[in-house]
C-alpha cells in the first residue's frame, strides 16, 4: 500500500479537496474506467466507492508532474502518491488510460529502448579553482571554447567534466575570462570597420 494514501481508509477523512485553479483544470481529465480500477488497485484503497476514488484521483493529476520521455500525445505524469498515470491528449483533455507504479513505468520506457541513468550524487566535491593552474585552466578553456564557438550549454558540461562548478566560483572565473575575449574581439571588430570607413571615406574625396 502507498503511504500517502494509507489515512484514506474506510472512516478515515475524506480526500484532499482541490484548490479552485485545480477544480478548473480537472475538466482536463477523462478517467476511464480501466484507469480508475489500476488507481484503486495500485493504490492499495481500501474503499471502492466509485465517486470518492474518482476525485482523490483528480486531486493526484491536478498535481502531477511530467515523468520521463513524452511521444507524441501519449505522455506519462508522476502523481503526489508515486503512481504514474499513462495519459493521452486528445482536443485539449487527458484521458487517463492506466495508472502503473512507478517501477512498471520505467520497465516500460526501457522495454521501448529508452536508456535511463542514475542521476549524479548531489555531495559531488568540487576542484578549488583559487589555485594559480586551475585559474590558468579555466582562462584556457575559456579560450578554446571561443575560439570554436561551441554554445553554453555545452561549456557548462565541460566544465563539469573537468571537476568545476558552473555555478560557483570557478564559473565565474571562467566567464570572466570568456567575455573578455567577446570584448576583445568586438573592439578589434570595430577598429577594423572604422579604418575601413576611413579609408573609403578617403578615395571618395580623392
Amino acid at each position: 500500500m502507498i503511504s500517502p494514501l494509507s489515512p484514506l481508509a474506510p472512516g478515515s477523512s475524506p480526500p484532499v479537496p482541490l484548490s479552485l485553479r485545480e477544480r478548473g483544470d480537472e475538466r482536463r481529465f477523462v478517467i476511464t474506467d480501466h484507469g480508475l480500477n489500476r488507481f484503486v488497485e495500485r493504490a492499495g484503497l481500501d474503499y471502492a466507492e466509485s465517486d470518492r476514488c474518482r476525485e482523490l484521483l483528480l486531486a493526484e493529476l491536478a498535481r502531477g508532474v511530467p515523468f520521463g520521455g513524452q511521444v507524441g500525445n501519449d505522455e506519462l505524469s508522476l502523481l503526489p502518491c508515486g503512481l504514474v498515470a499513462a495519459l493521452v491528449r486528445q482536443d485539449g483533455r487527458a484521458f487517463v488510460k492506466t495508472v502503473l507504479t512507478r517501477q512498471q513505468a520505467i520497465a516500460n520506457m526501457e522495454s521501448q529502448g529508452a536508456i535511463l541513468r542514475a542521476a549524479r550524487p548531489l555531495d559531488r566535491q568540487w576542484r578549488d579553482p583559487s589555485e594559480a593552474a586551475s585559474i590558468a585552466e579555466l582562462h584556457e578553456l575559456a579560450e578554446q571554447h571561443f575560439n570554436s564557438g561551441v554554445s553554453r550549454k555545452t561549456r557548462n558540461a565541460i566544465l563539469r567534466e573537468y571537476g568545476y562548478d558552473p555555478a560557483g566560483v570557478a564559473g565565474e572565473i571562467y566567464r570572466e575570462a570568456y567575455l573578455a575575449l567577446v570584448d576583445a574581439n568586438w573592439a578589434q571588430k570595430r577598429q577594423e570597420y572604422w579604418r575601413l570607413h576611413q579609408r573609403s571615406t578617403r578615395q571618395t574625396l580623392e
